[in-house]
């Protein structure tokens, strides 16, 4: 079974990890399961020895889904810009250095 676990993460790919607090990370990852691709938000522990572990928290979706996640986070960030809990130049200026 271990085998099968280690060819799994081989096919996975990690796009981002975002430190949520000393103790959790945000990792956000292609996946594959049985032959499947999934997009995979999930939160990791960070043990102080050792690899940080999946937790229960998380989604997992089929790409299928991914134009309509990424109409929700775009709405989500006009509203967050809104309510002024992000700044606008601000995130500009974070995307502009990602490129």
């Amino acid at each position: 079974m271990k085998k099968e676990k280690d060819a799994r993460k081989d096919s996975d790919q990690l796009i981002a990890t975002i430190e949520k607090n000393p103790d959790e990370e945000i990792r956000i990852s292609l996946r594959e399961y049985k032959g499947h691709p999934f997009v995979d938000i999930r939160i990791y522990w960070k043990p102080a020895d050792g690899e940080p572990g999946p937790t229960k928290k998380g989604v997992t979706f089929h790409p299928e889904f991914y134009p309509e996640f990424r109409k929700a986070i775009a709405a989500l960030e006009e509203a967050l810009i809104k309510k002024k809990l992000v700044d606008r130049e601000a995130l500009e200026a974070a995307l502009a250095g990602d490129a």
